[in-house]
């Protein structure tokens, strides 16, 4: 099942006459904040990794276990859009290697619609990049631009786990979240909530447990 909303911080841009990009970011430095706004398969663990951030000092860090199918680390939730609206995103991933032999894991980016009260709802995928991130153990940046479909005003981030034997964890840093319409809300994870953040989510309802860091 897909797990509630855990931590967030909510962005959201003055209206205008004329549309502007606004942004939020997340380098999972926020100790105390979820990792992540939810998780969706075999998600055994995560949370904020010290030993090898890309910048700063502590990156996310996803595990998988059992192996099987495709689990997913929710990121960043985008609500309040239209059609034809951009949502960028920009993320560094690096696969752990155990030295065990099997092929490094790595990540991607990924999106599914949602309605805008509820983030374990499921309105479709969004789909994503065709390429992955950090399959070589180094870090690497992976960058993928959605524009919204007719009928959605709600997008969920995924960041994508794909694991490999004993090589089951996968490490993100450094997202950035850009949007076409300065009227939309940005949520991303890893980041203490602004105050009346959590007001604004109104019925999305803050539930859950933070993981270790």
């Amino acid at each position: 099942m897909r797990t509630p909303l855990l931590a967030t911080v909510a962005v959201a841009a003055m209206a205008s006459s004329a549309m502007a990009e606004i942004s939020a970011s997340s380098g999972w430095e926020d100790n105390a904040a979820d990792a992540l706004l939810g998780t969706f398969g075999n998600v055994s663990d995560y949370g904020y990794d010290q030993a090898n951030p890309f910048a700063g000092n502590s990156s996310l860090f996803i595990m998988e276990d059992p192996l099987s199918g495709t689990p997913q680390g929710y990121v960043a939730w985008i609500r309040g859009l239209s059609e034809g609206d951009t949502v960028t995103v920009s993320m560094w991933f690096k696969g752990e290697d155990s030295g065990s032999g099997d092929t490094i894991a790595k990540g991607r980016l990924w999106a599914h619609y949602t309605d805008e009260v509820d983030t374990t709802s499921y309105l479709g995928s969004a789909s994503g990049p065709s390429d992955y991130a950090g399959d070589e153990g180094v870090w690497e940046q992976s960058t993928y631009t959605w524009t919204i479909a007719a009928d959605q005003t709600a997008i969920m981030i995924e960041a994508r786990l794909y694991s490999y034997g004993e090589n089951n964890m996968i490490l993100g840093d450094d997202m950035v979240v850009t949007v076409s319409n300065d009227n939309a809300n940005i949520t991303v994870a890893g980041v203490i909530p602004a105050p009346g953040a959590i007001a604004l989510l109104g019925m999305a309802g803050l539930a859950g447990r933070r993981r270790r860091g």
